[in-house]
């Protein structure tokens, strides 16, 4: 403690000298002053406001005018992990805003006063492993299929000191597929203080289909036409995965050896071709008629074509029900 301190704790008179170059520091009048404010050189505050009390140790015999001042806000707190310089003229001019007279007061101030907000630091692979469980807690039936990587990780992260809970927002986690950013908020305390999202990318290894060999195009499939084997599959993607997926389905273009079968690369053949003989069947107000047709159009199951009706030669229009098969509607 200062001299000046030492004689204000003790309730001594200061010699004409000393008490010159304390007015001159404190700007204080000969009375004797009513609380002494002892800044320190470094002080770590929790934010968001700095208050006097937080970087200074205030002693004095009005202990109402000291708790006054240990609340007085003197400036906002820099960002968590960064420091604020303070000085004695800032000072002075916070407290005459709070009409705090001066003259009552002494302060000790060091040569430098720096202001430092606590903090805590997240990683980016912290934020990285955050998403990565949310998604296969999500998942866990199929967890051990999926592959989770990120584009880049992201940078850390400085968040004010306190207890810290990271949470998952956006999509849920079990629709996750492909390519995406997924937002991470950083709660401390309580409270909102970040949100940050997160480039991921989400696949899934199946057993899958594929071409055993080359496959040309309208060719109907057949079981030693495809494989198994375990692929990534990603957004957008329909592999078929049973065998028994392909009967009856033929390929709408040529499909090379290793190659993926996707739902859109197959179709089902037309029932009735066109130039074909085919059996139309004519329904209505509980008359039923059986007759020859042409198939002027080929047709798949539940399509409706035009038939030249060979006994009377009129065309028709009919719907595919079967192969070869037409019903008309009477």
């Amino acid at each position: 403690m200062s001299v000046v301190g030492v004689a204000f704790a003790l309730g001594l008179c200061i010699a004409p000298m000393a008490s010159a170059a304390a007015s001159e520091r404190g700007g204080r009048s000969e009375s004797a002053p009513l609380a002494m404010v002892s800044l320190q050189a470094e002080s770590t505050v929790r934010g968001p406001e700095i208050r006097l009390g937080e970087v200074a140790d205030i002693q004095g015999r009005d202990t109402v005018l000291a708790e006054r001042l240990r609340r007085i806000e003197i400036g906002r707190a820099p960002l968590p992990g960064l420091t604020r310089t303070l000085d004695l003229n800032y000072l002075k001019a916070r407290l005459r805003l709070q009409q705090v007279d001066l003259e009552t007061l002494v302060f000790d101030v060091p040569s430098a006063v720096t202001v430092t907000t606590a903090s805590q630091r997240v990683s980016g692979t912290d934020l990285v492993t955050t998403v990565r469980q949310s998604i296969l807690s999500a998942r866990e039936a199929e967890a051990s299929s999926l592959s989770i990587g990120v584009t880049t990780v992201p940078p850390d992260l400085t968040l004010p000191a306190g207890a810290l809970e990271l949470k998952v927002k956006g999509r849920p986690a079990r629709e996750l597929i492909g390519s995406s950013s997924v937002p991470v908020e950083a709660w401390v305390d309580g409270i909102l203080v970040r949100t940050v999202s997160i480039p991921v990318r989400v696949s899934a290894l199946y057993a899958v289909l594929v071409a055993a060999r080359p496959i040309g195009r309208q060719e109907l499939l057949v079981t030693d036409a495809v494989r198994v084997e375990r692929r990534e599959v990603n957004a957008g993607q329909e592999p078929l995965r049973e065998i028994g997926a392909i009967q009856g389905w033929r390929a709408v273009r040529p499909i090379v050896p290793g190659e993926p079968i996707l739902a859109t690369m197959l179709e089902l053949p037309p029932l009735v071709r066109r130039g074909e003989i085919v059996l139309l069947t004519i329904e209505g107000k509980g008359l039923r008629a059986v007759a020859q047709g042409e198939a002027r159009e080929e047709g798949k199951a539940g399509q409706v074509i035009r038939v030249r009706n060979l006994a009377s030669g009129r065309e028709v229009y009919g719907q595919v029900e079967a192969e070869r098969t037409v019903r008309v509607p009477f």
